[in-house]
């Protein structure tokens, strides 16, 4: 497992090396930012060049591929016009998830309205309600795990949104957001932390009555 100030400390200066000024902005996503991070973790990237062509991202892979556990570097990489105009619907969460390290990513974000998040969250809702119902209705054992795994990982980025709509409050991590939550949402929350463990204690049927009530509720009310 890296050391994540470490490793963006020691891939910054390659990305300046190779992109010189072009590089406006460096930052991390994902389990590492929220120190929940674990060994087979991605290490989500967020990087803004000027413009981004072919060879741009060979260069960006040659890079990330070098460094230890290059192979797990995943996440964003777009020129700056492209993001400038990027829906803002789909940036509200991406921003909140997003920390610093080179360059200030607020100044680069269109601005976001409350009606854009709302938006964002029914989108995001309605992308989970279909594979949930589809999942139930036709996978076989198997892939309804599989499905029912990567619900609860959707949907703790989904209940971030809604609770910051509910709330005004963001919560960055899964633990944090437990502490304000009751009910099914702070179950779904739990499933989350260990769906494999959970789905042992817990029928497949009650995991897909929980999340397919949920996010009904959020397509209708978002």
């Amino acid at each position: 497992m890296i050391e994540a100030q470490t490793w963006m400390s020691e891939v910054l200066p390659q990305l300046r090396e190779v992109f010189g000024p072009r590089l406006l902005y460096l930052g991390l996503q994902g389990s590492y930012r929220r120190g929940e991070a674990c060994e087979t973790s991605d290490i989500d990237l967020v990087v803004l060049l000027d413009m981004v062509e072919l060879g741009d991202l060979d260069a960006y892979r040659a890079i990330v591929h070098a460094m230890p556990e290059g192979h797990k570097a995943c996440g964003f990489l777009c020129g700056i016009r492209e993001f400038s105009t990027w829906p803002p619907h789909e940036l509200f969460a991406f921003g909140k998830d997003t920390a610093d390290h080179f360059g200030r990513l607020a100044d680069f974000m269109p601005p976001i309205t409350r009606d854009d998040i709302r938006y964002g969250a029914k989108v995001s809702a309605s992308a989970l309600l279909h594979p949930l119902t589809h999942g139930y209705l036709y996978a076989d054992l198997e892939a309804r795990r599989a499905i029912l795994k990567e619900a609860f990982k959707s949907a703790f980025f989904l209940m971030q949104v809604v609770h910051y709509l509910d709330a005004g409050r963001y919560c960055a991590g899964r633990r944090e957001l437990l502490l304000d939550l009751e009910g099914a949402r702070r179950e779904i929350i739990e499933a989350g932390l260990d769906p494999s463990g959970w789905l042992k204690a817990h029928s497949e049927e009650r995991a897909f009555e929980m999340l397919l009530a949920w996010t009904r509720d959020v397509v209708r009310t978002a």
